[in-house]
């Protein structure tokens, strides 16, 4: 395998199982690892209430890191850091699947590995399965790996 392994983290018993097998395949291949964690995008009460203006578009505040992702990254270093493997920690705010795919590609991924959630029909139907998201939208561009919790 060439390149990173890149593994979708949100502290869930799904992806401690996904975080774990991520930290084999990188420690079997001699591969760092990439930690995506993705929050839902935050609505600011304070922030523009339109689209645009008679002058040009509405300014958009940064986004801010929110303070419970460095709690889910302390958590994914205390288990990757005893297994020696080096690892980057990535955060966007978004969709967690296009989040995933994104920064598999943009570091050239060797493997993704994902947990598998279980959801309602619904909830599949509303894209709630990151798994599902990651496989169709990576094709073929790198190894796909869902484990079951």
């Amino acid at each position: 395998m060439s390149g990173p392994v890149v593994v979708g983290w949100d502290g869930s018993a799904a992806a401690g199982v996904a975080l774990d097998r991520a930290i084999e395949e990188a420690s079997s291949a001699g591969a760092s690892l990439v930690v995506v964690t993705v929050s839902a995008m935050p609505f600011e009460v304070e922030g523009p209430m339109s689209v645009g203006t008679l002058e040009g578009p509405a300014t958009s505040l940064p986004l801010v890191e929110p303070p419970e992702v460095e709690h889910l990254f302390a958590a994914a270093r205390e288990r990757i850091e005893p297994a020696g493997v080096s690892a980057d920690y990535v955060w966007e705010a978004g969709d967690p699947a296009a989040a995933i795919v994104r920064e598999a590609r943009n570091r050239h991924a060797g493997a993704i590995v994902v947990g598998k959630g279980h959801h309602s029909r619904l909830g599949r139907w509303l894209g709630a399965d990151v798994a599902a998201g990651v496989e169709s939208a990576i094709g073929n561009d790198c190894r796909v790996i869902v484990v079951d919790a």
